[in-house]
């Protein structure tokens, strides 16, 4: 295994201490809204919808503004904030006042949080890492974002049955003070070399234009940022109903909820750690669309039923995250290299809020569906909306193609 100097070694502890954190309380505060406050399917999207609209109404000034400032210090910033949201659910339902829009605001605000924090963190990682171990850095920081996930779920389970889901939340917010404290910690010596920002003194307007400009030019930016949509949407009906499939449909003990949607985690630990070597072996655009099609394994969720198959869903969560998680490894190393460091945050936030646009859409569709038709139809449809995405993967910008391309500086050809 590379080793990566100690600045990089502090951030992706105060990663994995804070991804853990938040897997938990992505589960607990599903598990709350359904088990305690008696939320169905159409609270289910709008809590989906809450995390996610963030990127939509927010993520293109956001992207402008972090590329402005301290990567560091936005991210410092964003976590002191998360705490605080996070922080307010145990209040809340130790004085008998948590309710369902409560849930949803506390949602919001962290994916605010998200928002502000994922946009900078490419731009540090171009800071404390060389361009030769940028692989092995995101390889790292994606296995444990999944592997987080792993560990997560299950504790929360443990702790709703033994204890209570908002009382577990506690852990979010304390995992958001320790990811500040390492992020204090870190020292970076110098910048990333790369090409001088020109538009320094630019309007927001036009900052923000400059990346949105960017990815509509670029073939493979703006493809990738298509098919992320697309299949975002898919997933985010998975992720807004999964927990309601193995309550109401599966009649999961909580435990076992735990435990099933670990599997996904796992699945993605070992895409993360995996990706590389596809990579590697494959080539860089090869592998992507060989990851894309194995991805389309989660399919075999729709086959669960109560008691041992369940573990059909387990099955489903683990093959769709192996290659999901593999394969933003092997694009997100890609990318890092591919745009001007200048312009990491507004690319990075113009391709998510693409992405990421369809997730409250989403959220809400899906809530709809599960409503109408019930839940293992909405689950179906939404994951067929994923699998349509991967199937345009052999066929898009990738076709005939080894490797992704290099970097061109400032690309006016494309």
């Amino acid at each position: 295994m590379q080793r990566l100097p100690s600045a990089f070694r502090i951030l992706w502890i105060g990663e994995a201490v804070s991804l853990f954190g938040t897997a938990t309380s992505a589960t607990l505060l599903a598990l709350l809204a359904v088990t305690k406050l008696n939320a169905g399917a159409g609270w289910m999207g709008l809590l989906a919808a809450a995390t996610w609209s963030p990127w939509l109404i927010l993520g293109l000034p956001i992207g402008a503004l972090v590329d402005q400032v301290s990567p560091r210090s936005a991210m410092i910033a964003s976590d002191l904030v998360a705490a605080g949201a996070a922080g307010v659910v145990p209040l809340l339902w130790a004085t008998g006042t948590l309710s369902l829009p409560a849930l949803l605001a506390v949602a919001f605000v962290l994916g605010l949080c998200a928002v502000v924090f994922r946009a900078a963190l490419p731009r540090l990682v171009l800071r404390v890492v060389d361009v030769a171990h940028f692989g092995a850095a995101n390889s790292r920081l994606y296995a444990t974002e999944s592997a987080s996930t792993v560990v997560g779920p299950g504790v929360a389970g443990l702790i709703a049955q033994a204890v209570s889901a908002a009382v577990g939340v506690l852990l979010d917010a304390i995992s958001f003070l320790v990811s500040a404290a390492c992020l204090t910690r870190i020292r970076i010596t110098s910048c990333s070399s790369g090409e001088p920002d020109a538009m320094t003194d630019d309007t927001l307007v036009r900052r923000v234009r400059a990346g949105a400009e960017l990815v509509a030019r670029d073939r493979y930016l703006r493809y990738f940022a298509g098919l992320a949509a697309l299949q975002n949407f898919g997933l985010t009906g998975l992720l807004s109903l999964q927990v309601l499939f193995l309550v109401d449909e599966l009649a999961a003990p909580q435990v076992v909820i735990g435990l099933v949607l670990a599997c996904g985690g796992i699945g993605g630990a070992i895409g993360g750690l995996l990706g590389p070597r596809f990579a590697r072996r494959l080539g860089t655009a090869r592998a992507p669309v060989v990851l894309q099609l194995i991805s389309c394994g989660s399919l075999l969720v729709l086959f669960a039923t109560s008691g041992a198959g369940v573990v059909w869903m387990a099955a489903g969560l683990l093959l769709g995250q192996f290659a999901i998680v593999g394969d933003n490894v092997v694009r997100t190393t890609w990318r890092l290299s591919y745009v001007p460091e200048y312009l990491q945050a507004r690319v990075s936030t113009t391709m998510q809020m693409l992405a990421f646009a369809a997730m409250p859409v989403s959220g809400l569709v899906s809530g709809w569906l599960g409503q109408q038709l019930g839940v293992r139809m909405a689950l179906a449809l939404m994951l067929g909306c994923y699998v349509a995405g991967a199937l345009t993967m052999p066929f898009g910008p990738l076709k005939g193609r080894r490797d992704l391309p290099a970097p061109v500086s400032l690309r006016s050809e494309l």
